[in-house]
C-alpha cells in the first residue's frame, strides 16, 4: 500500500472518529439538558425553562404574588415589582432590589439573574428565558399552602416548609378559639375589597384575607356569598345591593384612608346592621393582596386584633 493511501485512509478515518464523537457529544449535552429539566419535581400548575439551579443566587420576581415565599425562604431578591415595594411586610425586605417589570428587559438583564420567578399568563417568557431559567406558577392550580410546599420541593428545603406549616396550623388554632369566644362559633365574615370607583368581595382563595378568614380559621361566610363569590373568587357588586351580601362582621381592604369614602358615606352602608355595630375590620390592602408565608403571618395578627376590638 503506498503512503498516499495510507494517509488518505487515515484522514478518512479521523473524519469519521471526529463525526461520531461531535455526534455523541452532542447526544450527552442534549441528555444533560433533558435530565436538568427532568430532575426538577413534576408539580401541577409549574413550568420549568431551563436549568433552574437549586441554590439560586440572584433571583428576580416579576410576579409579586410569590416574593414572600421566596424570601421565606432566604432567596436573594435582585429584582421585584412595584407591588412588593409597596408591600408595608416586604417592602424592607426588598429594599436593596431593583424595581422591574417584564418588559424591562434590558434592566433584568442588567442584574445577572441565575433564576426568574413568573406567573403562567406572563407574556415575556420566551425572551426571559434567554436571560435566565424561568420558573412559571399558575394562579390558583394549587392552594396558598401547597405553594409553600411546592418551592420546598423545587429549592431543596422542604424541612423549613414543613416546620413553617406546622407551626401556622397550631398558631391559627390557638387565634381560632380565642375568636370563635369573641364572637361566637357561628358568626359569619364577609370579605371585600375596594378600589376608587368599585367594590369587590372575595372568596376564600383570592387574597383580602380570605384564606385567614375561611380557610385558616374557618369562618362561615353568609350563603349568597359562598353561591355566588366562592366558585369564581371575587364578585363586582354595586352600592344598592352590598348589604344582601355582608355578614355578621366585614373585612374591608383598601389601599389608603380615601378608597371607598364614597361607599362609607352612602345610606346603603350605614344601614347594614355590621356596619351599625362596628363589626368592621379595615385593613391595608397593599400587604392584604397577598397569601405568601410572610404575609399570612401579619394577616393573621392584624385581623386577630381588629376582630377582638370589634367584638367589644
Amino acid at each position: 500500500m503506498t503512503f498516499k493511501k495510507v494517509l488518505t485512509l487515515f484522514i478518512t478515518f479521523a473524519a469519521a472518529f471526529t463525526l461520531v464523537a461531535c455526534s455523541n457529544s452532542s447526544s450527552k449535552s442534549s441528555d444533560t439538558k433533558k435530565e436538568a429539566v427532568s430532575s426538577m419535581p413534576k408539580i401541577s400548575g409549574v413550568s420549568y425553562y431551563g436549568k433552574v439551579p437549586q441554590s439560586p443566587k440572584r433571583v428576580v420576581s416579576i410576579t409579586s404574588t410569590y416574593t414572600g415565599y421566596l424570601l421565606k425562604l432566604n432567596q436573594n431578591l435582585v429584582g421585584v415589582s412595584s407591588y412588593d415595594k409597596k408591600n408595608p411586610v416586604l417592602k424592607d425586605k426588598v429594599k436593596k432590589a431593583k424595581q422591574v417589570t417584564s418588559t424591562d428587559l434590558e434592566a433584568i438583564t442588567a442584574l445577572k439573574p441565575d433564576l426568574i420567578v413568573v406567573g403562567s399568563t406572563e407574556e415575556k417568557i420566551d425572551q426571559l428565558k434567554k436571560i435566565a431559567p424561568v420558573i412559571s406558577i399558575e394562579y390558583g392550580k394549587r392552594n396558598y399552602l401547597d405553594i409553600f410546599s411546592d418551592f420546598g420541593k423545587i429549592f431543596k428545603k422542604e424541612k423549613e416548609t414543613k416546620q413553617w406549616l406546622s407551626a401556622w396550623k397550631s398558631k391559627t388554632a390557638k387565634v381560632k378559639k380565642k375568636l370563635n369566644r369573641a364572637v361566637g362559633n357561628d358568626a359569619t365574615f364577609t370579605v371585600m375589597g375596594l378600589f376608587e370607583k368599585e367594590t369587590y368581595l372575595f372568596g376564600n382563595n383570592w387574597g383580602r384575607g380570605g384564606e385567614v378568614i375561611y380557610q385558616a380559621l374557618g369562618f362561615k361566610a353568609p350563603e349568597k356569598v359562598t353561591k355566588e363569590v366562592f366558585p369564581k373568587g371575587y364578585l363586582s357588586i354595586s352600592q344598592e345591593v352590598i348589604g344582601n351580601y355582608i355578614g355578621d362582621y366585614v373585612v374591608v381592604a383598601a389601599e389608603d384612608k380615601k378608597t371607598g369614602s364614597s361607599l362609607y358615606e352612602s345610606k346603603a352602608w350605614k344601614n347594614i346592621p355590621a356596619v351599625k355595630k362596628g363589626h368592621v375590620i379595615k385593613v391595608n390592602a397593599n400587604a392584604f393582596y397577598f397569601n405568601d408565608p410572610l404575609t399570612l403571618e401579619y394577616e393573621l395578627k392584624t385581623l386577630e386584633k381588629g376582630i377582638l376590638k370589634a367584638a367589644k
